[in-house]
């Protein structure tokens, strides 16, 4: 397929390397005085898969989004096939084939699943006659079924506003596979899929690099990086730091680039400075109970959670975890059941109320949470202006002090929090909602998927913090996980849901045999259990083993 698109030529640029579908050269990018990217060149080859590495604030979104039009660079040229382009946009970039798979879907809620997935068509023609929209439809069934994707969008006629996380994330990789791209960016793709899913796009990853498509993967699993890279490219603090391929280059030491004169990330995780776990008095009135409450996608659900305890919940996507945090905080109807905060009867409804009635929310989805167009001191400070009103005057002073003294406590990499919010990593704008959740002094703390998409070490970070706030703090932390690794090492009890119940109550320790189980609806010893927890691979590459009497857990390398 041939690629066309708006394209302003700086020069003649006769091609080096008749395998590379894009170059950068000396590339530098700078916000105002922060510098994002300082002289980074590096090629990106036809029918290999590069993985893009280092942690949150490196720089590789910033590098993505100059190779995809969506930023200009502030110094050095994108070679496409040889030739020093200036991609004036998305679009143009759309027509020189190449595409992105953002991390956060970037999809218009108010159309459909077909619209979404063929958006490039429909912006070079106007009108949207119903001829038009079954044929979208028919392709969009095409599409789907030559990537075998079909069963997960199976109604391409339902708007994306009501699609899932992990369904989003499936209309994005097809509007990018739609374009037959000679380019793919994927940026954490898999960051909302199941473990099947992931899969299941690895295997379109590797037919497209056997069809000479150039494919560069940005993720913080390195365990599944390293199953489907053939080169890697490390960037720290907006500079290139290593590059080879994935036997010049191994994990480890990978690991160590990025980390640089720090700590590797292997080391971090473990947070050995973290408070101790404190004993939880059971007696005392749980800051949350919930009895007999059923909503759109559960029922039957008793929970309590205490001042200074972590519960995890666990369970498969879609047995119902964040649908019973909807239905609690008030953000879906609650069907039945009794909802008791500090000994109260209550039922919210909505998340706003909750909010004020002492319970704080962080979505899976950081793009429905985030006010892009603003500093970081609005998106931290917009639950709490009245806190700097008083008689009728707003003191902004009052203002950017309070946001400035939670963003360093909570370690915001930042200059000022007057800086723009999109300047920020994900991982730091991760770290704005929980600093703008604390802001309203809550009692309990519901955090869905938290981690979603950050780098080992703020990971780490993240950890840190949400110990503090219930082992130091004393505050009652419930949070949903998908990554199993994440249970294991953060939850003080171990709260598992499968098909909109509660399955298991587990105190923490190393049974991930048996949260899997109770996900399953298995015993520990069925064998779709043991291959299940054969395929969960932590970030860094590894796997919890169940100890034996009298041993120590161990974890063993996924190759």
């Amino acid at each position: 397929m041939g690629h066309s698109g708006a394209k302003d030529m700086t020069g003649p640029g006769l091609p080096t390397d008749a395998n590379t579908a894009l170059e950068i050269t000396s590339i530098g990018k700078s916000f105002g005085s922060v510098h994002a990217l300082i002289d980074v060149s590096m090629s990106f080859r036809s029918g290999l898969v590069t993985a893009l590495l280092g942690e949150n604030g490196a720089g590789k979104s910033t590098l993505i989004r100059i190779c995809s039009g969506e930023l200009q660079p502030s110094s050095g040229e994108v070679i496409i096939s040889g030739v020093p382009t200036i991609i004036s946009g998305p679009l143009a970039a759309t027509g020189l084939g190449i595409a992105v798979v953002h991390q956060e879907p970037q999809l218009v809620s108010e159309m459909t699943v077909a619209e979404n997935i063929f958006l490039a068509r429909l912006s070079a023609c106007s009108g949207a006659s119903m001829h038009r929209r079954s044929r979208l439809v028919t392709d969009a069934q095409k599409l789907l079924g030559g990537f075998g994707l079909a069963s997960d969008l199976p109604d391409l006629d339902r708007k994306c506003a009501s699609l899932s996380a992990a369904e989003r994330q499936l209309v994005e990789i097809a509007r990018a596979l739609a374009v037959n791209p000679r380019v793919l960016f994927l940026d954490e793709p898999n960051s909302s899929l199941t473990r099947r899913e992931t899969d299941r796009l690895f295997a379109i990853v590797r037919r497209l690099r056997d069809q000479g498509t150039a494919v560069v993967l940005v993720s913080h699993r390195l365990g599944e990086v390293y199953e489907i890279a053939d080169r890697v490219v490390v960037m720290r603090d907006g500079r290139k730091v290593g590059e080879g391929t994935v036997e010049e280059l191994p994990k480890q030491k990978a690991i160590r680039s990025m980390a640089g004169e720090r700590l590797s990330a292997a080391e971090v995780i473990p947070d050995s400075g973290a408070p101790a776990t404190p004993s939880v008095d059971t007696s005392a009135t749980p800051v949350l109970s919930v009895r007999g409450a059923a909503g759109l996608a559960f029922r039957n659900v008793d929970l309590d959670i205490r001042a200074g305890e972590i519960v995890g919940m666990a369970g498969l996507v879609g047995s119902g975890r964040t649908e019973i945090i909807r239905a609690i905080i008030g953000a879906d109807p609650l069907l039945a059941g009794k909802i008791r905060l500090r000994g109260k009867p209550v039922r919210f409804t909505s998340p706003r109320k909750a909010l004020r009635g002492g319970v704080a929310f962080i979505s899976e989805e950081r793009r429905t949470s985030i006010f892009y167009g603003h500093d970081i001191c609005f998106n931290l400070t917009s639950n709490v202006l009245e806190r700097f009103g008083r008689f009728g005057f707003f003191s902004s002073r009052q203002r950017t002090e309070f946001a400035q003294e939670s963003a360093d406590g909570i370690g915001v990499k930042a200059q000022s929090v007057a800086a723009p919010i999109r300047s920020l990593s994900g991982g730091n704008q991760q770290k704005v909602l929980l600093a703008r959740a604390l802001a309203s002094n809550p009692s309990l703390v519901i955090l869905d998927e938290p981690t979603r998409g950050v780098d080992v070490r703020t990971k780490a970070d993240m950890y840190h913090l949400i110990r503090n706030l219930a082992h130091v703090q004393g505050l009652a932390v419930w949070f949903v996980s998908s990554e199993l690794d994440e249970i294991l090492q953060l939850a003080d009890r171990i709260v598992v849901v499968r098909e909109g119940r509660i399955a298991d109550n587990l105190e923490r320790g190393p049974q991930a045999a048996r949260v899997v189980a109770s996900a399953l609806g298995e015993t520990v010893e069925d064998a779709a259990v043991t291959s299940l927890v054969s395929n969960l691979s932590l970030p860094d590459g590894t796997l919890p083993e169940e100890p034996q009497p009298g041993s120590h857990p161990q974890k063993r390398t996924v190759r």
